[in-house]
């Protein structure tokens, strides 16, 4: 068995390597105004838990998703940064008691980005795939993904970051949501 230090380094490495580009991301969720915090957090715990069991099963499947099927998932942040862009050029917008965006649409944005995790933690979990090993990868994934989320969080709604960031993601975000889907597509070679 793996010695309990050695595997937490490699999958912290491995979790903070594959997930640089979701704090841009979560930066732009979090500070949406019509999002709720929490919707976030739950749509980021979904997807990463999906992510790591695609990867899991991938591992002992010998890749049964091929990943340009993960890259098709591009579409959900066009779709939402397309919805956002209309929202944005409407004169009479209503004040929306409900988010626009559930946490199965930051979900689906978080597997949509998660190309880079599932090619990152399928070899992890293939070099390390004892019950034990895989478990404690598992845990420390999920760990992580509320650290990352945390961290954000709490980034954004620093006083001075946050009036800054709040403008500029009203306007920014529905460009780089659709930036994001065209980039996952190009990636995974779908377009």
């Amino acid at each position: 068995m793996t010695e309990f230090s050695t595997l937490l380094g490699i999958g912290t490495s491995a979790f903070l390597a594959s997930n640089i580009d979701d704090t841009f991301m979560l930066i732009i969720l979090f500070s949406t105004p019509n999002l709720l915090a929490h919707n976030v957090t739950i749509g980021q715990f979904l997807g990463m838990m999906l992510l790591v069991a695609v990867s899991a099963s991938a591992a002992l499947l010998i890749l049964v998703v091929p990943l340009f099927v993960i890259g098709l998932m591009g579409f959900i942040p066009i779709g939402l940064g397309i919805k956002r862009l209309i929202e944005h050029q409407q004169t009479n917008k209503q004040n929306k008691k409900l988010d626009h965006l559930s946490f199965l649409s930051v979900a689906g944005i978080t597997v949509a980005n998660g190309g880079d995790d599932i090619g990152v933690f399928t070899p992890l979990f293939a070099m390390y795939n004892t019950n034990t090993e895989v478990t404690m990868l598992v845990i420390l994934f999920m760990f992580l993904t509320g650290v990352w989320c945390m961290l954000t969080y709490y980034f954004i709604k620093h006083p001075l970051i946050a009036s800054r960031i709040r403008h500029a993601s009203q306007i920014m975000s529905p460009f780089i949501l659709i930036g994001l889907g065209v980039y996952i597509l190009m990636d995974s070679f779908a377009i």
